[in-house]
Formats: C-alpha cells, sequence, structure tokens
C-alpha cells in the first residue's frame, strides 16, 4: 500500500511507494569516483595547498592523523562589516561566520566505514572541540556540522573529510523544528524524542541500540535507507557527550556506515543539535543516503517519493549490523602506522590543547 506519512514534529509529509522500486533504476557504473590522487590537496605532503591549519592531531616528527583548516571556498565570511538590508520583497544580511574542513585522515582511499572505533570517537573529539570554539565567536547564532561521502553528496573531494559552517543566523529548518519540539514539551511536560526513542525501539523500524544510543529508520524517512541515531540520555547538545558515549556512538556510525558500504551508497552525515539560542531540545544524527534523484513532484510539491519502506531498511540494517565489525586490510595499515608513529597520550592531549589555544582561541579574542 502507497501511504502517505508525516514527520514525526513537523508538518512534513513523504509517500512511501515501495512499489516504485520495481521502475527501471539508473546503475552506477563502477566503483564510486574518486579524485585522482595527484590533484588532491588533502593529502600528506600538500599542506601549502590548504588555508594555514588550525588543529593537527601529529603523529611523528611532522605527519599528522587529523588536520583541521578553514575552507578555501567558504560559503561565509570571517570579516568585514556586517549589513543588512530589508525591502519590499527583498531582505539581505552580511552572510557573516566561519567555514571549517576537518580532514579526517592522511590515507587518500580510506572513508569513514573504514576507520576503526577508535578513529571515529578521535573523530568526534574533533567535532566537539571545533564546534565549541565556533559557537563562542561573538555573532554566530547557529554551528551545523555534517559530513558528506561521494559526489552525489555534495563533496567535492573523495579524501575523507567533515565540515562546520557557523552562521549569524539560525536555520529557518532549525526554527521549525526547535518551534515543534517546544510545543510538544509545553503540551505534555515531556520530551517528544524521550518518547518517539521509547515506541520506535519496540516497532518493525528498530535497527539496534548500544548502552548509549538508539537507532532505527524514521517513520517518514524522506531518503531511502535513512537513518537517525538518538542518545537515549536526554541532552541538547552532543557536546555535552562523556567518554562512554563517545564509544557507543563511534561503534554505531561504524556499523552504519558500512552497511551502507556494502550498497555502494554516498550519504550525508547531519548533526542536529540545539542553536544557543533554544534552551530545550534532544540533539540527533540524521544519516541520509543518495540513493533516490529529487525529481519534478518533489521540487514542485517539497514532498518526497521515498521507494524504500523504513521497514524492509529496517531488516537489512538488521542484518548487517549483526555482524561482527570487519576491518580492511586498508585500516590495517593505517593502524600499524599509527600505532608505530603516535607520541605519547599525554604529549598528543598537549600538542592538540596548544593548537586550538594559540590558533583559534586568540583569533576568536581579536574579534
Amino acid at each position: 500500500m502507497n501511504e502517505l506519512r508525516k514527520d514525526y514534529l513537523l508538518d512534513d509529509w513523504v509517500i512511501i511507494s515501495s512499489g516504485r522500486g520495481k521502475r527501471p533504476q539508473p546503475r552506477a557504473e563502477g566503483e564510486r569516483k574518486s579524485t585522482p590522487l595527484e590533484k588532491c590537496p588533502f593529502c600528506p605532503g600538500k599542506e601549502e595547498q590548504t588555508p594555514p591549519e588550525i588543529l593537527r592531531l601529529p603523529v611523528g616528527g611532522k605527519g599528522w592523523r587529523i588536520r583541521v583548516v578553514p575552507n578555501k571556498f567558504g560559503a561565509v565570511q570571517e570579516h568585514g562589516t556586517i549589513e543588512t538590508l530589508n525591502l519590499k520583497y527583498r531582505a539581505l544580511k552580511t552572510a557573516f561566520g566561519k567555514h571549517e574542513v576537518i580532514i579526517e585522515t592522511p590515507f587518500h582511499d580510506l572513508e569513514m566505514a573504514d576507520f576503526t572505533t577508535e578513529r571515529i570517537k578521535e573523530i568526534i573529539g574533533v567535532y566537539i572541540e571545533r564546534v565549541k570554539a565556533l559557537e563562542a565567536i561573538k555573532g554566530v547564532e547557529e554551528v551545523s556540522l555534517f559530513k558528506n561521502q561521494g559526489f552525489s553528496a555534495g563533496a567535492s573531494l573523495s579524501h575523507s573529510h567533515s565540515q562546520l559552517i557557523a552562521v549569524n543566523k539560525v536555520s529557518e529548518r532549525t526554527k521549525r523544528e526547535i518551534k515543534a519540539f517546544n510545543d510538544s514539551f509545553l503540551k505534555t511536560q515531556s520530551c517528544p524524542y524521550c518518547e518517539i526513542i521509547s515506541f520506535e525501539m519496540d516497532s518493525q523500524r528498530r535497527v539496534y541500540e548500544n548502552q548509549s544510543f538508539a537507532c532505527f529508520t524514521p517513520f517518514a524517512s524522506s531518503a531511502g535507507f535513512q537513518l537517525s541515531v538518538f542518545p537515549k540520555r536526554h541532552s541538547r547538545h552532543f557536546n555535552e557527550m562523556g567518554e562512554k558515549e563517545k564509544e557507543d556512538l563511534s561503534e554505531i556510525l561504524k556499523k552504519a556506515l558500512s552497511a551502507l558500504k556494502t550498497i555502494s551508497s554516498d550519504y550525508n552525515i547531519l548533526f542536529h543539535n540545539a542553536p544557543q539560542s533554544a534552551t530545550e531540545y534532544h540533539w540527533h544524527i540524521s544519516i541520509k543516503p543518495r540513493l533516490m534523484v529529487r525529481a519534478g513532484f518533489e521540487e514542485s510539491t517539497d514532498c518526497i517519493i521515498n521507494i524504500f519502506s523504513p521497514e524492509d531498511c529496517a531488516a537489512f540494517y538488521r542484518e548487517e549490523f549483526a555482524k561482527p565489525l570487519g576491518e580492511n586490510e586498508k585500516i590495517e595499515k593505517e593502524k600499524a602506522r599509527l600505532k608505530e608513529e603516535k607520541p605519547p597520550e599525554s604529549d598528543f592531549s598537549l600538542k592538540m590543547n596548544l593548537s586550538f589555544d594559540k590558533g583559534e582561541k586568540m583569533k576568536d579574542e581579536e574579534k
């Protein structure tokens, strides 16, 4: 049966039409496209091709395992006067903020699905540090953290990386969700997402849970094989995660992205955090594969036709999540290298903190 389904909180509807999946579909030819090695500015030895780095997690003498750099083609400007214009039918303001790139590995051909859970946890730690730093910039109202994996997901380079964009405006999508969340919270005096987690973990859309997180396919999924990942502990911002929660989130991301790799899907990872103006929220992550094309109906109505049933997708994920976490030859090579070159933990922590304190904090204070 074809169904119109509504989002949990927003007045957004999708059509679940799994029968349309039997139509002839365009097929990807060969493996995913990759940026030629010689043209990749994120590889070791080409550090001068990026803007001066903000943070580096080092290995050995001059090596690194994670770098954070300004986006060379930033969507927002860091300096200058903020101007506004409000006229009939026209309004504008200077897009002020900061746009950063987190280069997650020195290895050109690794994806996050290839990383160990320890490496993913380390990346999460960098996410947290950089979001905190950008939220501290005067005038920033929202920090968007996201990952585009693959060209169809918006990545301009295949070398594994994530991005943060700090902006002097809360997005309309975030405003709508915060309002819907608050309306429900005031009406019931309880968190709607806590309730959603509870009933989805007892539904056909349940995928996996560990001590800290619950994972399921959303009832009104707007993308085929979409996943929602929620912390079980009520928390407004992912910056509030403890060490055990980081470990558990790393496990779920590893399992989810490994599953998507088996179907060669590009994807976006979207972090939904409370903007600084919101006092109450329940943060979460959306993983949205890019298996469908947004066509004329979607563009004209903003109503997505999803040809993949969330219940069927959950069954696929349950089978994949049950498999032991495998590590391929490439990540074994990286593990060996990092184990050999990684400095003592205390030395690593000091270098990371100095890189952050002397670099970004001073720049932000000058503003």
